[in-house]
């Protein structure tokens, strides 16, 4: 079971999935002043909800377009799982050709965008992400 979290400016979207299949899809408001502790309290109750025994996460992924809450948010993934989780970002292999002046400038959540989008669906595509 792999923990994906996409943290975005007014909302931080988690979520979990095994195999092909979504288990859960939550959201809870970004607070820029949140510790990794508060954040862990927050990931570590909607698992509870949703029934799923920590214990059970294999891999965390997370997406992030707020560099203040990036490190919390991967310390809270670590707290908790004692697993380190991947950040989408520059320097990831994710199999996408970005032709763009400055790839470093491009959003993660983008990104992961386009990575679903060709999972799912024939190119070519336009995407359209409706965030903050």
């Amino acid at each position: 079971m792999v923990l994906a979290i996409d943290v975005g400016n007014t909302n931080i979207v988690i979520g979990c999935f095994k195999d092909e299949e979504i288990l859960f899809n939550e959201r809870v408001s970004t607070n820029h002043n949140a510790t990794d502790l508060e954040y862990a309290i927050q990931i570590k109750n909607i698992l509870e909800i949703h029934n799923i025994d920590v214990n059970e996460i294999e891999g965390a992924i997370m997406s992030s377009v707020v560099p203040a809450v990036t490190t919390s948010m991967k310390e809270a993934v670590e707290k908790l799982t004692n697993l380190t989780p991947i950040i989408v970002g520059p320097g990831l292999k994710t199999g996408l050709r970005i032709l763009t002046d400055n790839p470093a400038q491009l959003g993660s959540d983008l990104v992961v965008d386009a990575v679903a989008g060709i999972n799912f669906y024939p190119t070519p595509q336009i995407i359209i992400d409706m965030g903050t």
